[in-house]
């Protein structure tokens, strides 16, 4: 047997488990073009799995990668009437290092995570004081004084969490991350005798994330895991094709000083999006990447994870509103007339409460004749008991399984550790981008209205399926991170400040400066220059990139940019 691969690994993922799943309702075009499809094997890519975790991280990326790219090929040569499809290559390291991209961000050459001057302005931006390690370490696995694990979750705002438990909101003197885990450790053993209570108390009283920590196996057998175990990485439900039976053609095509640039996919589409954190953003930026023109719709009072919403809000235009108030509601119903998508990336249930949820939007393009595409990310999925609540990417994690799954590949017994990457929040972002060019193309074709889901726990399901890597690639995993010991209370921002420092030692080539690209940002310094991750796919003739930079929350008007103001 030939030794495994990354490289031959993602192409199995993309030729015999991706392309392949009816549940996708890929076009025969895309099948077809998937043969101009491969991945860089040269000798600056990384050959063997290279990332501490049992899941087939890099992998999965990388496939996920080339099926986007591979729907785009097509996309781009029928609208663009091409002679024929482009060659498309993948670099599995970008694709990996796409998944903690916020950390190769650098900001007139400082890296934005490390550089102590970058620390304080984030910090000045920190409203709720969520950096505080009292309130951070909110967010961590503890166990139960009935012997069961679970996964505390501060959210934009821990306040209300450490109110359940009945410690105090802050503590701003008590520095030391460890005697901090020791607090929480004793009030979660001491004053917590029923994990299944917790459960339900943090998600149905106090409206908080927060989650058993199962294995796989549990959580298949869960009345969740059920409901969801037979969905795909996406869902994608038609409606009024007998309505709005008209296709929406794409739009016309724009020339500019570089016609490659203004050859994507997206060119000309308008996404709003109403997401924050990770995941939601990340789908919007990557529509943004691959031509849309986005509007980001933030609100001055609501926090943000200010680090993330530096990359986050490339490619966007980031306008304030209230949608609590008449004006904001009619700023955004002027936005949504004019729309091909919208992004839902809130809790489940809040636009809908807003008067702005899937049956209005719906609504509101049968009245102007022309379809709309609605998704939405939220992290349980869309049925089931569960789908009504909030997570994050460390929920998902713990829910899944996936915790317990990588502690036992590091050899730490009796209690889940969560992984160190932001990996599915990030992978994510690709399903949600590929779910709307899907949505998208048939709306091109037969027109109609297009409700799109994708969760959290639908990828990480989907990343456990592939399987586990095999136990010599375990092993020269862990040779390779010897003296990487994670723990249960080593949060994400412990893990990642490891993993900032020890990666680049053993794989030099994702820091390639080849793999970045650079722009002005508008984040409160006059000519900054933002460096961020490029694309980790490369086409023949289309160049990926971002038609305006990073800018700060309500840095915009409440208006689309005219054609041909796109940028350049």
């Amino acid at each position: 047997m030939e030794p495994y691969t990354i490289h031959q690994e993602a192409n199995r993922i993309f030729h015999d488990v991706l392309l392949p799943d009816a549940r996708l309702g890929l076009p025969p075009e895309v099948l077809a073009a998937a043969s101009r499809t491969t991945f860089a094997t040269t000798t600056t890519t990384i050959a063997r799995p290279f990332i501490p975790v049992p899941t087939k991280v890099t992998e999965c990326s990388a496939a996920l990668w080339a099926l986007l790219s591979t729907y785009a090929n097509t996309i781009v040569t029928q609208r663009f009437s091409l002679p024929d499809l482009q060659n498309v290559v993948v670099d599995s390291d970008a694709a990996t290092a796409f998944t903690f991209s916020f950390l190769l961000v650098k900001m007139n050459g400082k890296p934005l995570v490390g550089d102590p001057d970058l620390r304080a302005r984030l910090l000045r931006a920190d409203t709720t004081q969520q950096s505080q390690p009292w309130r951070r370490l909110c967010t961590n696995v503890y166990q139960c004084g009935d012997g069961r694990w679970f996964h505390l979750h501060g959210g934009l705002d821990a306040s209300p969490s450490l109110r359940m438990l009945g410690l105090p909101t802050h503590q701003p003197d008590l520095t030391d991350d460890m005697a901090i885990v020791v607090r929480y450790a004793d009030t979660m053993r001491e004053n917590v005798d029923d994990a299944a209570w917790l459960d339900l108390e943090c998600n149905e009283h106090w409206r908080q994330a927060g989650t058993l920590c199962l294995t796989a196996q549990e959580y298949r057998d869960s009345p969740q895991g059920r409901a969801v175990g037979d969905d795909p990485l996406y869902l994608i439900e038609e409606s009024d094709l007998d309505i709005l039976s008209s296709p929406v053609p794409w739009p016309a095509p724009q020339t500019g000083p570089n016609p490659a640039t203004k050859m994507r996919p997206l060119e000309g589409i308008t996404l709003l999006d109403l997401t924050r954190a990770i995941a939601g953003p990340t789908i919007a930026r990557l529509a943004a990447l691959f031509g849309a023109t986005v509007i980001r719709v933030s609100s001055a009072p609501l926090p943000e994870l200010t680090t993330l919403l530096y990359e986050s809000n490339l490619g966007k235009r980031d306008i304030n509103l209230d949608l609590k108030t008449d004006k904001g509601r009619k700023a955004l119903l002027r936005l949504l007339e004019d729309a091909d998508v919208v992004l839902d990336g809130y809790r489940p249930g809040a636009l809908e409460r807003l008067g702005f949820g899937p049956a209005f939007v719906r609504g509101l393009a049968r009245r102007r004749g022309k379809g709309i595409v609605y998704a939405r990310e939220n992290c349980y999925g869309w049925k089931g008991p569960l789908a009504h609540r909030s997570g994050w990417q460390m929920i998902s994690d713990a829910v899944t399984g996936l915790a317990w799954e990588f502690s036992k590949f590091m050899g730490i017994e009796g209690e889940p550790v969560v992984p160190p990457l932001p990996n599915s929040d990030y992978q994510t972002g690709i399903v949600g981008c590929l779910a709307i060019m899907n949505a998208l193309d048939r709306r091109a074709r037969k027109g109609g209205n297009y409700l799109v889901s994708v969760s959290l726990n639908q990828y990480n399901s989907f990343l456990i399926s592939l399987g586990f890597h095999e136990p010599a690639v375990r092993d020269e995993l862990l040779a390779m991170w010897d003296g990487f010991k994670p723990r249960h209370y080593d949060d994400m921002h412990r893990m990642l400040a490891i993993f900032n420092r020890e990666l680049p030692k053993r794989a030099p080539s994702l820091f390639d400066p080849k793999h970045m690209m650079s722009m002005e940002a508008e984040l409160g310094v006059e000519g900054e220059m933002m460096d961020f991750l490029g694309p980790p796919v490369s086409f023949d003739v289309t160049r990926l990139g971002y038609d305006v930079g990073s800018c700060e929350k309500g840095s915009c008007n409440p208006e689309w940019p005219a054609q041909g103001d796109e940028g350049t």
